[in-house]
């Protein structure tokens, strides 16, 4: 009997005065927490020190300990402890235990933004020390930071220029896929010279050079007519020079091609020619078998005509609207008449293929000489 009356004694001391013990709860959380953010800890990292311009001081995605500086006046050359060359620097960070690992899990990149306004024209090198950091970054409120070495010292030389008028005797063309088909009397540089910026040792040593000092991958501009190019700095990175503006090379390319047996008409244009003498000269034959290439759709076209060996419809069609020109220029004065002449021939588009055809869609492969030779 008396088991069954301690059995609603316990129950009901579980379940009395709830308000109370939720209380309590709560409380003992809050305490806990307040514990806990009173508790330090310590986060130890080892980051590259680097230096960058001033659209790389933010943004990356890699722990780095970054000094910006302005990359017109002046380049970084080596960081320095003392007189012993470094690349890292150890970064302790200490502060809340729950801050701390949230830090473990973030990435560091922390910065230097100080000297950007700085008086650069007999400067030799900076010092900093964590006082530099910018603290505006949310992760690093309310920690502390310290460096290991303490002072840093970052040597800087100042940028010297020199400017490259730009054409092919500077710059060495790499075709690539466009081989046999860039047009170099279209090509453009954008702009005109390279202005070139870096230590004075480096764009000295560029002055020396016997070879091209810029190099052009072409790559395709968005469309089968014109190709592209950044100019890059042969050697560029390792005498520490970089391009003021990137320069940009477009060029027109020709189609691809592909190569048809033609005969064609020869067409004499003598109209150059004294009255008397025009029509006096013939060529051998009234046709030619020449090699055209062909581009775009009209490549097309003669492949289809050329399907199953049947050549009929492709010689009526050549027969049809291609010519071969061959212009007689008028003689020199005091010039001995001549019974016979040889005269380069030039391919002839007529009819609506002159109209409608890119010109550089069908060209001779081959030069063209005819003998003409005068009646008798």
């Amino acid at each position: 009997m008396s088991e069954k009356r301690r059995r609603p004694g316990i129950f009901a001391a579980i379940v009395a005065d709830p308000w109370r013990k939720l209380l309590a709860i709560g409380l003992a959380v809050l305490l806990w927490f307040f514990i806990d953010s009173r508790i330090k800890d310590t986060h130890t990292r080892t980051v590259p020190l680097v230096h960058v311009g001033t659209l790389n001081a933010t943004g990356m995605l890699l722990d780095r300990l970054a000094i910006a500086l302005p990359t017109d006046r002046v380049v970084g050359l080596r960081f320095f402890d003392g007189d012993r060359p470094i690349d890292k620097v150890e970064v302790r960070i200490s502060g809340p235990r729950f801050r701390i690992a949230t830090i473990e899990t973030e990435r560091l990149d922390l910065q230097i933004t100080a000297f950007l306004g700085l008086d650069w024209s007999t400067r030799t090198s900076i010092e900093f020390t964590v006082a530099d950091v910018r603290r505006d970054q949310r992760v690093l409120q309310d920690l502390e930071i310290e460096l290991s070495p303490p002072r840093i010292r970052l040597d800087v030389e100042n940028i010297a220029s020199r400017e490259i008028p730009l054409s092919f005797d500077v710059v060495d063309l790499v075709e690539g896929a466009f081989v046999g088909r860039l047009r170099r009397d279209t090509a453009e540089f954008t702009p005109p010279s390279a202005l070139v910026l870096g230590p004075a040792i480096g764009i000295d040593q560029l002055g020396k050079r016997t070879n091209k000092p810029f190099r052009a991958v072409m790559e395709s501009g968005g469309t089968d007519r014109k190709v592209k190019a950044h100019l890059e700095l042969i050697d560029g990175p390792d005498l520490g020079l970089k391009f003021a503006t990137p320069p940009l090379l477009t060029m027109q390319v020709l189609p691809q091609t592909t190569k048809f047996e033609l005969e064609l008409p020869i067409v004499v244009d003598d109209l150059a020619l004294p009255p008397e003498q025009r029509g006096s000269y013939q060529p051998e034959a009234k046709t030619r078998m020449v090699r055209v290439a062909a581009g775009g759709e009209l490549r097309s076209r003669l492949v289809n005509m050329g399907e199953g060996g049947d050549s009929t419809s492709m010689a009526e069609w050549a027969a049809a609207n291609l010519r071969l020109l061959v212009h007689i220029p008028r003689a020199e004065p005091g010039a001995a008449h001549l019974t016979e002449i040889d005269r380069p021939a030039r391919l002839l588009l007529v009819g609506r293929l002159y109209e409608t055809l890119d010109r550089n869609e069908c060209l001779l492969d081959e030069t063209v000489v005819v003998k003409l030779r005068q009646k008798t």
